[in-house]
């Protein structure tokens, strides 16, 4: 308000100047009795002189103390950001500044949202505001194809009716009631029109280009948005991967577990947050002398992995606390993953029991089978699945050590069977927690693949304890 005071006083004051010169200039000639074709002439040089001065000075007082300066109104576009709750607001409270600025009561924006791939209009007749969204606008509508850039303004004063395409133009302008068409580009991308509309008095060029600047600032503050907005969605996303991992490590169990003539050892690393590849250890209370061992991953990248896994674990240990052994606790996992429409995820798992005696039970259904390795032969064996679903045994024996792995580190093991062999039987007098972290840290020094969880669990029946 204080610059557009400034403005007022300067222009009417640099006015009155120019008036009272004309007033002071016909005193002269009055009292110098000057008349007839001189007077004529004197006042025409006069006046054709001052004028270019006036109106270069009018211009002065406009770039220097505008209305409202084009600074200012980014300034005040910028913070509307922190006042106003959406960037639809932004648009619709600035454009009306500039409306009522360049007192036009007409006004047309076309914005482009870039990630929704839409268009949508806001515009504000007699002081009525309405926003359309996603509205219907062709591409080849005739203002798209004639801009090509930001400098392609449209003043429908300019145009000839008479050339044919500047006639569709004209045509166009007066169906949608518009004078001047800005286009709004950041660099090189598109992103909409300012359409401003008819008035009595032509626009000025203070006016258009402060349509021009309105336009480039916007586009930037509209790229910026967008990238802002990813990035808070970005952070929410990460905010619920957080929390998913934190409710996901609650289900794991401890990476070493004793009891008995068992002793169990997990090396387990996952590449993000959330894990893919998922085990569970537990004694299993209701039944005799049994040890429940599971490792199991969904294969593909699938979102929901936070919420599957630790329900695939809740199934398996509600049917094998019932005392089912492990084929049966597969058969009861795969109908109710039928039933809920999860088979297509493509569960892989391995599920066993191991007892006090030595006997190691499983069935795998797609899941790597366990290797094992023979203290007596110092040889690491790899057991080969009898069929799809099918339970098999080994028995162990003291100092002997099952291994179950995941894919890429089970194609490792199986590939460097004589190497791991050495390596086991050099380590093999260590605890089974030192084994572990050796065997996992090797193996992922010689693992090529990346992004990949890691999962190593080692069982190992351990000498009698007197």
């Amino acid at each position: 308000m204080k610059n557009r005071l400034k403005n007022l006083v300067l222009t009417y004051g640099l006015n009155l100047a120019f008036t009272g010169s004309l007033v002071l200039v016909s005193l002269f000639c009055y009292y110098e009795r000057l008349e007839g074709r001189t007077l004529i002439f004197f006042f025409a040089v006069l006046i054709f002189s001052l004028l270019p001065l006036l109106n270069y000075l009018r211009t002065a007082i406009d770039l220097i103390i505008s209305p409202i300066r084009y600074g200012d109104l980014y300034i005040q576009t910028v913070e509307s950001i922190l006042s106003l709750e959406s960037y639809d607001e932004v648009l619709r409270e600035t454009f009306d500044q500039i409306l009522n600025l360049i007192r036009v009561k007409t006004g047309l924006l076309i914005f482009h949202y870039q990630d929704k791939d839409e268009f949508n209009i806001f515009y504000q007749r007699d002081s009525r505001k309405r926003t359309i969204r996603n509205a219907r606008i062709m591409s080849d509508n005739i203002l798209f194809k004639v801009i090509g850039g930001p400098d392609d303004i449209i003043i429908k004063g300019k145009l000839n009716p008479s050339i044919h395409f500047e006639h569709t133009i004209i045509g166009e302008l007066e169906n949608i009631g518009g004078e001047i068409v800005v286009p709004i580009y950041y660099h090189e991308m598109f992103l909409g029109l300012i359409i401003i509309g008819e008035r009595r008095r032509w626009f000025s060029e203070n006016e258009i280009r402060l349509l021009k600047i309105f336009a480039s600032k916007i586009a930037i503050l509209s790229v910026n948005t967008f990238f802002f907005n990813e990035m808070v969605k970005k952070k929410e996303l990460e905010k619920e991967y957080e929390l998913a991992s934190r409710v996901q490590k609650k289900f794991l169990p401890e990476s070493t577990f004793a009891s008995g003539r068992v002793s169990i050892a997990v090396f387990h690393e996952a590449s993000s947050l959330i894990s893919r590849e998922y085990y569970d250890v537990f004694q299993n209370d209701l039944v005799e002398d049994d040890i429940r061992v599971s490792s199991y991953r969904i294969r593909g990248n699938i979102t929901g992995t936070s919420i599957i896994m630790p329900g695939v674990q809740s199934v398996v240990q509600s049917f094998a606390r019932m005392g089912f052994p492990p084929s049966r606790v597969l058969t009861r996992l795969n109908r109710i993953a039928r039933e809920k429409g999860l088979q297509r995820e493509e569960l892989i798992i391995l599920h066993g029991t191991i007892r006090q005696g030595g006997e190691f039970s499983f069935i795998n259904d797609g899941y790597p089978a366990p290797l094992l390795f023979r203290r007596r032969e110092m040889k690491l064996q790899f057991l080969r699945a009898n069929g799809r679903n099918a339970t098999q045994s080994v028995k162990l024996h003291p100092g002997d050590m099952c291994i179950i792995a995941c894919e890429h580190f089970h194609e490792l093991l199986e590939g460097g069977g004589e190497f791991f062999s050495e390596f086991l039987a050099r380590h093999m007098d260590s605890s089974t927690s030192k084994i572990r972290g050796l065997l996992g840290g090797e193996l992922k020094k010689r693992s090529s693949t990346t992004g990949l969880d890691a999962l190593l669990v080692i069982i190992r029946f351990e000498e009698s304890r007197p």
